[in-house]
């Protein structure tokens, strides 16, 4: 790997451990026994579930976008490979 390339996934990496964060939070205070349980505040909770879903579409991108990264470098090894081969 590349500096560059060493830098995005650490990015990523990042990017994936805050989104997880985010989601357990959110998740906690909807859900869990940080639940928001007054009539009034119910508002909050909705949006606490907001959050949870925006982060775990985010994650599931990062997941996507990191498999087609890896997809690609495993092409490219078996085009040099067979390149090699000949």
């Amino acid at each position: 790997m590349t500096d560059t390339e060493d830098k995005i996934q650490s990015e990523r990496d990042e990017a994936l451990a805050s989104l997880s964060e985010i989601t357990d939070f959110a998740r906690y205070k909807s859900l869990g026994d940080g639940r928001i349980r007054s009539p009034e505040k119910e508002r909050v909770r909705l949006k606490y579930l907001r959050v949870m879903v925006s982060a775990l579409n985010s994650r599931r991108q990062y997941l996507a976008d990191k498999d087609i990264d890896e997809l690609a470098d495993e092409i490219e090894a078996l085009k040099e490979d067979q390149d090699n081969a000949y």
